[in-house]
């Protein structure tokens, strides 16, 4: 039996090779929902078990023995309140002891986590309206970074950040998950091919209410198309290839608009719901309907649907049918979707694995900085196995332009001039249309 022996030069001029381990250096900043639970336990299996358990589920296993020797270390976790960094830093050691790493906090934790660690892949969890600086900082400082979706919420900071991850030679990668949901997998790579020429498409993502009220500080500063949206985007994008051309955009600004005589403090000023319709360059037109305000009592997490039509037929998916739910006396009928990240025991261990598609991009985008900063492979090189930033262009192109023509549609409506305005996508971003008055 032959044992192949990968060997490379690291960047202490030391060589490395597969009975010897590398430490990569990571660090979080953004401590909310996904930050503090779905990154953060994604990042501890890592450092824990290393990333070859888990490439299989995303088809890199091949890919396993090159890095086996390589090893994942968090040591900074950046939020904005000291209380919550130290208390994440706590929680992390106490599941996996001896990990330790440093709470940050502060407006710009990033800047003070670079000039204490040298980091080398960078976990981005903040709000939607704060992606770019903490990966611009991540990219001058020769990082590789992982944001959470939309990598930006304008093209000109996205196309900033693309140009610049391309200079240098290093990974941005953007966690696009539903990519990795086995119902959209099936959907797109086994059905979509047998219904013909797609013709038109409905794509629904209803986010809860106290995900723009409760969960989110900051959804004034976005949208529901730009939060969730987003998802449906990137897969007509990245499965279909549809290129977009063209935007019609409206939406309804009625409760959080007035939140503070709806029950709650303040007012919220930003869409509650969006209608964007999309028409892609082969003629292709998808409709998206986000929200962010569905009821607490509606039986599942969100509410997502889609529909796509073509000329030799169609496919129909609801996520409440995929077949799990349950009605339990002071819990009402709920429907659950494990799919999406679920706890599975360790025999013998306190702490159980975490596993689910929410974690695939996460982990193939782990996986690509990994190569990269081993030297086996350049970022260019892996360009199709993670969720790259450059693949997100047309969808930021999309959700910035919609964001502005739902707002002069919301206006012109309001003054009864009905929603005329659209947008047309561009090489260079968009141009908006509006006839005159």
């Amino acid at each position: 039996m032959v044992k192949t022996l990968v060997r490379i030069i690291t960047d202490t001029g030391e060589s490395f090779g597969m009975g010897e381990k590398r430490v990569l250096n990571a660090a979080l900043v953004g401590g909310g929902m996904f930050g503090s639970d779905v990154v953060l336990r994604s990042i501890e299996d890592i450092e824990r078990c290393g990333i070859a358990p888990y490439l299989g589920r995303i088809g890199l296993d091949h890919r396993a023995q090159a890095i086996s020797g390589a090893s994942l270390r968090l040591v900074a976790i950046g939020t904005r309140t000291a209380e919550t960094a130290e208390t994440l830093c706590a929680a992390y050691n106490r599941k996996l002891p001896g990990s330790s790493p440093e709470a940050f906090h502060g407006e710009t934790p990033w800047v003070d986590i670079f000039q204490k660690h040298k980091i080398d892949i960078l976990y981005v969890a903040t709000p939607d309206s704060l992606h770019y600086a903490p990966v611009l900082h991540a990219l001058e400082n020769g990082a590789h970074s992982m944001v959470e979706k939309p990598l930006t919420l304008h093209l000109e900071e996205a196309d900033e950040l693309i140009t610049l991850a391309q200079e240098k030679g290093l990974v941005v990668g953007v966690d696009m998950h539903k990519r990795y949901d086995p119902c959209h997998r099936f959907i797109f790579e086994e059905l979509a091919g047998k219904i013909g020429k797609p013709l038109y498409a409905r794509a629904v993502l209803e986010e809860p209410l106290e995900v723009s009220t409760e969960t989110f500080k900051w959804a004034q500063d976005s949208n529901p198309f730009s939060y969730v949206g987003i998802h449906w985007l990137d897969l007509f994008a990245h499965y279909l290839g549809a290129d977009p051309v063209s935007v019609h955009a409206v939406g309804q600004k009625q409760l959080l608009a007035n939140w503070d005589s709806e029950g709650g403090d303040h007012k919220i000023d930003t869409f509650d719901a969006m209608q964007v319709s999309v028409d892609y360059r082969d003629g292709l037109r998808v409709y998206y309907v986000n929200s962010w305000i569905n009821p607490g009592e509606f039986e599942g997490a969100v509410n997502q649907e889609m529909e796509l039509t073509g000329t030799r037929g169609k496919v129909e998916f609801d996520q409440q049918d995929r077949g799990l739910r349950a009605t339990i006396s002071g819990l009402g009928s709920k429907t659950y979707n494990p799919h999406f990240t679920s706890d599975i025991p360790r025999p013998g261990l306190e702490h159980a694995a975490y596993d689910g598609y929410g974690k695939d991009s996460i982990v193939a985008i782990t996986q690509a900085a990994m190569e990269v900063s081993l030297g086996l492979s350049t970022a260019g090189e892996l360009e199709n196995t993670y969720p790259t930033a450059k693949s997100s262009r047309s969808s930021i192109a999309v959700i910035e332009a919609a964001a502005e023509v739902a707002q002069r549609n919301l206006e012109l409506l309001d003054s009864g001039r009905g929603s005329p305005v659209t947008a047309r996508i561009t090489p260079d971003g968009y141009e908006l249309n509006e006839p005159p008055a």
